[in-house]
């Protein structure tokens, strides 16, 4: 999917060096005239130099400079007309129905234009070739944590989950080269899935990230991100947003796996369906 530009801009502004920054600051200023730049006038117009504009793109993770003005301007088609709130004066049903409907549907394309396929593919094979697997997720990441689990038990992989340190801290020692630590955390700056990553990676295991789009202990910790970008203020109620756009990630790469190795789950899902149908309440 096109986009991106001005979600990763967005979310990475407040961790670049000053140098890139104010770039960045001009671009999400003013998005349409910095897709009608060169690199030497947009170095120019900010009082910066050629080299950090490269700098920047490449940081942000695009094939080239054309890609990052592509990618902007794929965005400049679906910017928020309205900013999300979760508490406000306007409390009617028909206010809140509109706002939590803006705030999934550009939190899901902002997250869906993050995705790389090639992410998916590394982390599909990962999962597909480990012995053990465990998911971990505190709060609302848990839930997106345990879904997972359950579907990846459904189609036969060896899982294990836990939001509890001490548990999932015991399970991730027993974690070898191969084996692969899935940790959901929308800051990633959670400090018991940070600590329980660590103790994965020590002995050798594949670290997967489901986390937001920035530059955090967790991101740098793993060895594959695949980032969410959710729409919510910075005062809300509840985790939704974010937790829609996990949800979205793991439904995403369950069915990439689920098709890529369908000889493999095609037994384990028609046997797991057939036991749940025929159980009687």
């Amino acid at each position: 999917m096109p986009g991106g530009g001005l979600v990763r801009l967005r979310e990475s502004v407040d961790s670049l060096p000053e140098s890139e920054a104010k770039i960045a600051r001009f671009i999400l200023d003013h998005p349409a005239e910095f897709i009608n730049t060169t690199v030497h006038e947009l170095a120019q117009v900010t009082g910066g130099s050629p080299a950090a504009v490269v700098r920047l793109w490449k940081s942000l993770g695009f094939d080239g400079f054309q890609d990052f003005k592509l990618r902007v301007a794929s965005d400049l088609q679906s910017i928020p007309t309205s900013k999300y709130v979760e508490l406000s004066e306007d409390s009617s049903f028909g206010t809140i129905l509109h706002s939590v409907e803006n705030s999934s549907i550009q939190s899901i394309q902002y997250t869906l234009r993050l995705l790389k396929e090639a992410d998916i593919q590394a982390t599909a094979e990962a999962l597909h070739g480990a012995r053990r697997i465990m998911t971990m997720g505190v709060g609302a990441s848990e839930v997106v944590a345990a879904d997972f689990a359950q579907k990846l038990t459904r189609v036969g992989f060896y899982v294990n989950h836990s939001c509890d340190f001490h548990k999932a801290a015991i399970f991730s020692a027993q974690l070898r080269t191969g084996d692969v630590f899935l940790a959901v955390s929308e800051s990633g700056t959670t400090s018991d899935v940070i600590e329980v990553a660590e103790i994965a990676k020590s002995n050798g295991s594949t670290v997967i990230a489901i986390t937001r789009f920035k530059d955090t202990p967790l991101s740098r910790l793993a060895d594959i991100n695949l980032y969410t970008s959710a729409v919510e203020p910075q005062i809300r109620v509840a985790a939704t947003a974010s937790r829609i756009c996990a949800l979205i990630i793991i439904d995403t790469l369950f069915i990439y796996l689920a098709n890529r190795y369908r000889d493999d789950v095609y037994a384990s899902l028609e046997a797991t369906r057939n036991v749940i149908q025929g159980h009687k309440l």
